[in-house]
């Protein structure tokens, strides 16, 4: 029984780590709306990838702010559910008494939100392969910067950790 509830803790911790990354994105492009103006997706989809990256190309060189705006949002993705998450998660290790390692969960998360970049500038809105890979390793480097932040590279206390100079061997 406390395996299933440790499960589910886990996953609901996911679960809510990554719709708030996603409203993190949400809220930053609308944002930045009032800046650039957002680009109109109706009956974008019915049209070819060809037509698509031409749109996409005569967008981002009539706005010079639409990419940077792009890349500042969805970089903040992994950067909010990467620290949400760490923080989350290290304190579930503290209150359920686990001894998993963060980076377990928080490195396939990181990679999902590149998978989920690279997806989006390569193949949904297709911006091209040089400002899809600007995009994904921006968000990659916000993904670690997110997991430092959180304390993700830190090194837990095991039992024999010292707490105090009165226990450090001086010899």
């Amino acid at each position: 029984m406390k395996t299933i509830f440790k499960t589910i803790t886990l996953l609901l911790l996911i679960v809510l780590s990554f719709g708030l990354g996603a409203a993190a994105v949400y809220i930053i492009e609308n944002g930045f709306h009032k800046v650039v103006p957002p680009i109109d997706f109706n009956d974008f989809e019915l049209k070819s990838f060809a037509e698509k990256a031409v749109i996409i190309d005569d967008y981002i060189s009539s706005h010079w702010f639409a990419f940077p705006s792009v890349v500042i949002a969805h970089a903040f993705a992994p950067f909010v559910s990467t620290l949400i998450f760490v923080k989350g998660f290290n304190s579930l290790n503290t209150l359920l008494q686990t001894n998993f390692r963060s980076w377990y969960f928080a490195l396939p998360m990181i990679l999902l939100w590149l998978i989920v970049d690279l997806g989006m500038g390569l193949i949904i809105v297709p911006v091209g392969p040089k400002l899809a890979v600007v995009d994904a390793a921006v968000s990659l480097v916000f993904g670690g910067l997110a997991f430092s932040i959180a304390g993700g590279f830190r090194k837990h206390e095991g039992p024999a950790s010292v707490t105090s100079d009165e226990d450090v061997y001086r010899g």
